[in-house]
């Protein structure tokens, strides 16, 4: 089996949330809820988490999900999730939250080894992403 480098997911997937030329998420809002969003999976949680970036309101609501659909798509590039179709289909159409939700529930919860794997990656995703963000900011 080939080793997955997970600083190097990490560092793609954060890139990734700051949007590309045909779509990008407004740079202020992105990393005022980012924070937020590593503040919640750091004291609640993965599942939390997910919950939280459902239940944005407004401006928030429109940033959540290039949050969300990076985090999945990092999941696509560990090995117990690579081929996982329903977990694909997230990224292209996430607005079911309790599809996601029970995806989550089913298969990150359940297994603590892979619930400490995701919940690594995903801090460092996030800590990795404000940083850009932040550099965005003051770059614009």
């Amino acid at each position: 089996m080939d080793k997955v480098n997970l600083d190097k997911i990490a560092q793609d997937k954060a890139r990734e949330m700051l949007g590309n030329k045909d779509e990008k998420p407004d740079i202020e809002t992105l990393e005022r809820l980012i924070t937020k969003a590593l503040g919640v999976l750091q004291s609640q949680g993965v599942y939390a988490l997910m919950l939280f970036l459902f239940s944005r309101t407004s401006k928030e609501d429109k940033t959540a999900p290039f949050i969300r659909k990076a985090l999945y798509k990092a999941l696509l590039r560990i090995p117990n999730f690579k081929d996982n179709q329903e977990l694909s289909s997230f990224k292209d159409n996430d607005s079911d939250h309790k599809k996601v939700t029970e995806w989550y529930s089913k298969n990150i919860t359940e297994n603590l080894d892979t619930l400490l794997l995701v919940r690594d990656l995903y801090e460092k995703i996030l800590v990795y992403a404000r940083f850009h963000a932040k550099a965005a900011k003051e770059g614009s």
